[in-house]
């Protein structure tokens, strides 16, 4: 559905986006993320059509076409950041006049309200509008003509609770229907819910591509089980060296061991066997942000945080 190669941007002497290239495959729910200043909004302007690469290529679609073809954009919806509707201009007025403005039939207008939900809220002015409302708004604007591409701008950053929550419910939808998502956002919790895949973006270059589920299983097996005892945790050490479960010691009191696939519970056990008793133990994982966190900060030469833990027990 797109293809990036080797794209290159600069305005003046700052470098915008750096050797980039990338794949979406049709279908696919695909996060573009990173810190502010990372290069995510001029990746998005020259998939749009919006500015072009000084280097490198950008295909749309099946026949390949650039971005500033008006063939490529027949099939593209766009919801940006931030969106402003004419006041006094109802929702159905507003969205008949961007039908008519792409030639669509009659009813358009209508059929793109009632995927979004705001079928009622057609004859109410755009000023009465809540902001999950106004962006529920845009995203029926994005979706007349069917796109089978949708890009979508930091879509629910000035958004409440429920209205992101509403927002990524129709998110979610779109995906199970088969159109193909590109999502850009600067948070991993924005995204992990409905991608399939994520490219983090440092200093206008890639830093990482991964799927969500590689991710998730990359964060099963950096689980920990912290264990505290009452007595010197090398009494602990001791006994689990003996029985073949290595371990690190983090203070008098403390260890950790691998908690992933029941080796926690092996080492729990054979504590028990041995007659140490237990104060205190948790499981410790990171988050995916976590995990994204250390790869920026590793691109950027900086030490990683530890992970946080995610539950425990006392004895």
């Amino acid at each position: 559905m797109i293809r990036v190669v080797d794209i290159r941007k600069k305005y003046g002497p700052i470098v915008a986006v750096d050797g980039l290239s990338f794949e979406v495959q049709p279908g696919e729910t695909f996060a573009l993320i990173g810190p502010n200043g990372a290069g995510k909004t001029t990746t998005l302007k020259m998939m749009l059509g919006l500015a072009r690469p000084d280097r490198g290529s950008i295909a749309i679609g099946p026949d390949r076409l650039p971005p500033h073809d008006p063939r490529a954009r027949e099939r593209l919806g766009y919801v940006p950041q931030r969106v402003e509707f004419p006041p006094a201009r109802t929702a159905i007025e507003i969205l008949n006049y961007f039908a008519a403005l792409r030639g669509l039939p009659a009813g358009a207008a209508a059929r793109a309200l009632e995927r979004v939900g705001l079928t009622d809220v057609g004859p109410r002015r755009a000023s009465d509008l809540s902001g999950g409302y106004a962006q529920r708004l845009s995203l029926a604007q994005a979706l007349l003509g069917e796109p089978s591409l949708l890009v979508l701008d930091e879509p629910t950053a000035s958004l409440d609770p429920e209205a992101t929550w509403e927002f990524r419910s129709l998110v979610e939808r779109l995906r199970r229907e088969g159109t193909t998502i590109l999502l850009c956002s600067h948070l991993l919790a924005e995204v992990e819910r409905v991608a399939d895949r994520v490219l983090i973006l440092l200093h206008g270059r890639r830093a990482a591509l991964e799927s969500l589920s590689a991710l998730r299983e990359r964060q099963m097996n950096a689980t920990r089980l912290v264990i505290e005892f009452r007595e010197d945790a090398l009494v602990a050490r001791d006994r689990l060296g003996a029985a073949g479960i290595p371990c690190e010691v983090l203070d008098s009191r403390r260890i950790t061991v691998d908690g992933a696939d029941g080796k926690g519970a092996l080492a729990l056990e054979a504590l028990r066997e041995g007659g140490i008793p237990v104060r205190s133990f948790e499981l410790s994982r990171p988050t995916l942000e976590e995990l994204f966190l250390a790869v920026v900060r590793q691109e950027r030469g900086e030490e990683a945080a530890a992970p946080a833990a995610v539950g425990g027990t006392s004895a």
